[in-house]
C-alpha cells in the first residue's frame, strides 16, 4: 500500500494531467475531492466507466481504500478524464443499502467488462449479497 500511495499514484497523477495522458488509456481518471473531517484536498487515480453524463467508479478493496468514505451522502468532485477537468456531484454507494443503484452500476460495468459476470454471477437476484461492493456514481455538471 505504501508503494501505491507514495510512488505509483504520484506518477499516474502526473501522467494523467500531462500531454502524455493518452498512454494511460481511457479507463483511468483522477478524482479530486475535499476530506469531510480534515478539509484537506485529495486527488487519486481510479478506473472508471462513463455512461453518458454518469461516471461510475468501482472501488477495489473498499475496506482498505477509504477515500470513498468522503463521498458518502454526496460531495462535489473534479474529474480529470483524457486530460480535461470536469466537475460533478459524486455519491458513494454501498452494498445492500444502495441495492438498486449498485445493481445499475454493476450492469454498466459488466457491459464493458463481461468477465465481471463470471466473478459476480447473477447479482440481480434478490438474495444476492452485495455487501462489500462499493461504487461511486458521479453526475457531471
Amino acid at each position: 500500500m505504501w508503494f501505491m500511495k507514495h510512488v505509483f499514484n504520484p506518477i499516474v497523477r502526473w501522467i494523467l494531467t500531462s500531454p502524455l495522458h493518452a498512454i494511460m488509456g481511457k479507463g483511468v481518471l483522477l478524482i479530486s475531492f475535499t476530506g469531510r473531517k480534515s478539509g484537506k484536498h485529495f486527488t487519486t487515480p481510479v478506473e472508471y466507466i462513463r455512461a453518458e453524463e454518469e461516471v461510475w467508479i468501482m472501488v477495489g478493496t473498499p475496506e482498505k481504500k477509504l477515500w470513498w468514505t468522503n463521498l458518502i451522502g454526496g460531495a462535489p468532485v473534479r474529474l480529470c478524464m483524457n486530460g480535461d477537468w470536469q466537475t460533478g456531484q459524486a455519491l458513494a454507494l454501498q452494498g445492500n443499502g444502495d441495492r438498486a443503484e449498485i445493481i445499475r452500476g454493476l450492469e454498466v460495468f459488466t457491459q464493458h467488462y463481461p468477465m465481471l459476470k463470471k466473478r459476480y454471477g447473477d447479482f440481480t437476484r434478490p438474495d444476492f449479497d452485495l455487501k462489500g461492493i462499493v461504487l461511486v456514481k458521479t453526475i457531471l455538471d
